[in-house]
């Protein structure tokens, strides 16, 4: 008998790549720990390689990981969909306003789009991007429907009825690799704007030091912060997702504070969701499992 791949053993994988560790995984599936390891062996045993190395802050992939994610991604949002496509037979037409984090735009776009415009034709979707704290400004004034939010990890929140956790996110701090700290001058930043929360995350950290800091760039595109930072003129936040080769993480050592985790919500402005919002909703939800490893805006956790 040939080997099957079993879809539970697949999403257990997707998820620790998408949050760099095997806890959270386990947290956001509501599995056991010793479940995702599981998990995991079941999967190298059936490939016949290691999937993950490990230390003790994340995981990275190894090749034969990176390769069986690559392969994999498109297979797992194909099997959600199908199955959710099922569910919610019958719906044709409706209005959405859909607000959008900056930091997920381009991901969200690109797994959203295709799919809404293949299975629900009828559905007229308006985007507005922006940085959380607008988005949910024109949220709780009815200018939205829906909103994506990065908001601090809370987690009273889980309780709300107007939102649905995605998941985590963790911002960490970076330069590029040539990039030199001079403790006797001010750190150049490359900062989110006004409503970013970690534009404020930064500032807060940075303040609570006592570290003397001046704005380099400053801007709405997360592309433009990682060029800078690449370039070697500044120091900033992205979510770890976004970390590439380019770059070096920055640690307590080099005089940047850890950053607290924050959760990627999406938020309703009613609890009367309309069939078409539900749909669309669904669709973003979707993003979030299987996601590639991208640049700006990627949802996994590998860090190169």
């Amino acid at each position: 008998m040939s080997a099957t791949l079993d879809i539970d053993l697949l999403r257990s994988f997707h998820t620790i790549v998408r949050f760099g560790q095997f806890r959270a995984a386990s947290t956001h599936l509501s599995r056991s720990p010793s479940t995702i390891s599981m998990h995991v062996r079941r999967l190298e045993e059936l490939l016949g390689g290691q999937l993950f190395e490990r230390d003790n802050q994340a995981v990275t992939l190894t090749p034969v990981g990176r390769r069986f994610y690559v392969q994999t991604s498109g297979y797992l949002q194909m099997h959600d969909r199908l199955l959710a496509g099922f569910r919610e037979e019958g719906i044709t037409s409706g209005k959405v306003r859909l607000g959008v984090s900056e930091e997920y735009g381009d991901v969200l776009f690109r797994g959203l789009l295709p799919p809404l415009a293949a299975e629900y034709p009828g559905i007229e979707l308006e985007v507005v991007t922006g940085y959380s704290g607008s988005l949910a400004s024109l949220l709780s004034r009815g200018k939205l429907d829906i909103a994506l939010l990065v908001d601090l990890l809370d987690i009273e929140r889980n309780t709300d009825p107007l939102s649905q956790d995605l998941g985590l996110t963790q911002p960490v701090w970076v330069s590029a690799h040539s990039y030199r700290i001079d403790a006797e001058n001010e750190i150049p930043l490359a900062l989110h704007g006004e409503g970013c929360p970690y534009r404020a995350a930064a500032i807060d950290a940075l303040t609570k030091l006592g570290t003397q800091w001046r704005p380099m760039v400053i801007s709405a595109t997360p592309n433009a912060l990682k060029l800078a930072i690449k370039a070697g003129v500044a120091v900033g936040i992205l979510d770890r997702g976004q970390v590439d080769a380019g770059m070096k993480l920055l640690q307590p050592s080099d005089g940047f504070p850890a950053l607290p985790a924050y959760s990627v919500r999406l938020k309703f402005s009613s609890q009367q969701v309309s069939e078409a919002c539900s749909a669309v909703a669904r669709l973003v939800s979707s993003c979030f499992i299987g996601a590639e490893h991208v640049e700006a805006g990627s949802l996994t956790k590998k860090v190169s």
